[in-house]
């Protein structure tokens, strides 16, 4: 996002981003400054461009003199985007399931995860299964899936499968279910998770600061050496084999 912004500003200019919420914050610093209405009419196919991919159509510009802690000046950009017919997004809202499966996994795929989705219209509901080296966080997946039906606003759903398993396993590490009727659901956590450590901040937003395993190896072995009795929840897996699904084109 970053790159984006910096590939659209002079060269003597500085860019800084990060997400709040619904807005995207930028901050420019240089000397000398640009006109703000001439960098708004020039940045308008780059925010255009970050609204469609983030959605984030809401952006606030704040623009500093170098070496300066005040801004000296300061404007507000709000895009209204128009979905290409023919795009992932588009048809993923239209519930489309190779759209709902390249999303996820293009989402997904510098994290190292891999999804498969089911989906059954008459029942509404939306299975997803998520592989990684180790079953991803389920606190974690579970924020990540309340985030993408948010999006999508997939108003004939009704329930989520969700499950978490370690790639070459034949069963889910865990599995839980989501009555998306409920508000709960859709209530974002009120404390986010830490960040992974093994990952410095990518200054990709929120999609990308978020833990992906659970305990660590150390903690892992402590909880093996003092098994606790079964759970009495039956971990579920598929009911149905998905069909694989077929990378569909960005355009």
């Amino acid at each position: 996002m970053v790159a984006r912004l910096q590939a659209g500003l002079d060269g003597h200019l500085q860019v800084q981003a990060r997400l709040s919420g619904h807005r995207l914050l930028v901050r420019i610093e240089g000397d000398p400054l640009p006109e703000p209405d001439r960098l708004l009419e020039h940045l308008a196919p780059t925010l255009e461009a970050i609204a469609a991919v983030y959605g984030q159509r809401r952006v606030e510009i704040f623009a500093f003199p170098a070496t300066e802690a005040i801004p000296e000046w300061h404007r507000q950009w709000e895009g209204q985007v128009q979905l290409n017919p023919d795009g992932p997004l588009y048809r993923a809202k239209q519930g489309d399931v190779e759209a709902i499966h390249y999303l996820l996994n293009y989402l997904l795929r510098q994290e190292g995860i891999q999804a498969r989705i089911h989906l059954n219209r008459k029942l509404g509901l939306l299975q997803v299964n998520l592989q990684a080296a180790e079953a991803p966080d389920p606190t974690w997946a579970k924020d990540f899936m309340r985030r993408i039906l948010t999006r999508l606003e997939l108003v004939f759903l009704q329930r989520l499968r969700l499950s978490g398993q370690k790639l070459g396993s034949f069963f889910p590490t865990w599995s839980q279910e989501f009555d998306l009727k409920e508000a709960s659901f859709w209530q974002a956590p009120p404390v986010r998770p830490p960040l992974r450590q093994d990952i410095p901040n990518s200054g990709l937003g929120e999609n990308r600061q978020l833990p992906l395993t659970q305990a660590p190896e150390s903690e892992a072995k402590e909880s093996k050496a003092q098994p606790e009795p079964p759970s009495k929840t039956v971990v579920q897996g598929w009911e149905n084999n998905p069909e694989t699904h077929p990378s569909s084109p960005l355009h």
